[in-house]
């Protein structure tokens, strides 16, 4: 049908960049490549690094924290394990100033902690880049890279992402040009993560439909201490929650009102050829969630986008049941299902720790898995295939041992979503947001939250 596979690629029309600029896109899609910690080669298809989480998610209702005028700000959890949600209504301006209202303090520490722990990790691994490399990212310094970044991007970019960050930055005071930056660092790094879509004959329901985003990132770089869930109630385009941070407007992870959920992962190995003129994939995802109704908007969406480095992407669809994997980069766009998943080049499983048997014994039905330590994956999933449910979900995480910094379950078909974050810098307990215990939301609940009645 026209959503289980298929190849999309970029129009040839494509805005072509002069040859300088083109060596230093070359320089930055190598430069994030720095940030990848590498397998553990004794992680195969019967070996898993960890144990089940068997903390029961907290249930409760969130509490009001403050209003105002286009925002209201609530916390969720209990102890050492509460994040934020925050609901905001309105403009894309206005929406950006109410969270910069409600959520200054923490901005203001998050994320300028944030761009000096990414330039100093730049700083570590610049030396394992080709000399050429090196040198033009000695050239042009962190702030260079970055701006080069969103000069080109810019054109493909909507402007609502900078009016929003706009009114931010002028509700928080944060520099407007440091939140640019930081904005921009998801084009220069990649982080190593997981992603998973079970529905039909492999849920504990028939008519589920389940997805996992597993962040695996630096939990010291300051954003586990500011975990937030944005709720968008915009002018234009559907309700959606932003997994994220305070201060973060793009999405790396999030669910809409439509039953649409995201998730991604980085590329090792590039796909074809990469670019940075395009639209920043973290934008991509959040135009998604906020304007598609359906996984087939979202297929048309990803494959008329000017795309830029190699990354996979994960869609989900609580309505047809379906969750599709996108092998994504500047040229190239194929699109897995459960059955033409192992069409993925060999190499690629063996490098996430699944060897020939994994690899032969991989595909399964009404299930697509891809991540790191995907040999633990094949071994729980094979085991767990017909029984998949959210709490199982949530104990394989701990099991597989992936979703350090942000784990997420998505419910897409019961409207329910479970998130864990890594411990914060004041907070006990395990570090990882896989041990830790979830957070359940009600989505439907959250989506309808009324706007304050503040003037």
């Amino acid at each position: 049908d026209s959503i289980s596979s298929g190849c999309c690629a970029n129009s040839a029309n494509k805005m072509q960049t002069a040859a300088v600029v083109l060596i230093v896109l070359v320089g930055l899609c190598a430069a994030h490549k720095s940030y990848l910690i590498p397998e553990d080669p004794s992680i195969g298809a019967t070996s898993c690094p960890g144990q089940p989480n068997t903390n029961v998610p907290w249930t409760g209702t969130p509490t009001l924290v403050k209003e105002v005028a286009n925002g209201s700000l609530y916390t969720v959890g209990e102890d050492d394990d509460q994040i934020n949600v925050l609901h905001v209504y309105g403009s894309p301006y206005d929406m950006g100033y109410a969270h910069g209202t409600l959520l200054k303090d923490s901005i203001l520490k998050v994320i300028p902690a944030f761009y000096e722990r990414s330039e100093a990790e730049l700083e570590a691994y610049i030396t394992f880049l080709p000399k050429d490399v090196a040198d033009l990212i000695v050239h042009l310094g962190f702030d260079g890279a970055l701006d080069l970044t969103y000069l080109l991007t810019e054109h493909y970019t909507p402007a609502y992402f900078y009016e929003e960050m706009r009114g931010l930055a002028d509700a928080s005071g944060i520099d407007y040009i440091l939140l640019r930056r930081v904005h921009m660092i998801p084009e220069l790094i990649k982080a190593g993560c997981s992603m998973l879509g079970a529905w039909g004959t492999a849920t504990a329901d028939p008519l589920g439909m389940l997805q996992v985003r597993a962040l695996d990132f630096d939990t010291t770089a300051s954003l586990q201490d500011a975990p937030t869930v944005v709720v968008y109630h915009p002018d234009e385009g559907n309700v959606f929650a932003n997994v994220g941070w305070a201060g973060w407007i793009a999405s790396i992870s999030g669910m809409s009102s439509k039953g649409i959920a995201m998730s991604e992962k980085h590329a090792d190995i590039e796909f074809g050829v990469e670019s940075r003129a395009g639209i920043p994939f973290h934008f991509l995802m959040r135009d998604v969630i906020q304007f598609d109704n359906s996984l087939e908007d979202a297929i048309r969406r990803i494959q008329e986008a000017h795309r830029t480095c190699s990354i996979w992407l994960g869609v989900g669809d609580g309505n047809t049941k379906a969750f599709r994997l996108f092998e994504y980069s500047y040229s190239t766009c194929e699109i897995l299902d459960d059955k033409n998943i192992t069409m993925i080049n060999e190499t690629r499983f063996n490098r996430e720790g699944c060897n020939d048997t994994c690899y032969h014994n991989y595909a399964m039905s009404d299930l697509v898995y891809w991540g790191v330590h995907l040999g633990c994956w094949n071994e729980v999933l094979r085991d767990a295939h017909g029984t998949i449910s959210p709490t199982a979900l949530i104990q394989l995480l701990g099991v597989v041992q992936t979703g350090d910094l942000q784990s997420i379950v998505y419910d897409l078909a019961g409207m329910k979503m479970y998130v864990s974050n890594a411990r914060a810098d004041i907070e006990t307990g395990p570090d990882n947001a896989y041990d830790r215990k979830y957070v359940e939301l009600d989505m439907n609940q959250l989506f309808q939250v009324p706007k304050p009645s503040l003037v």
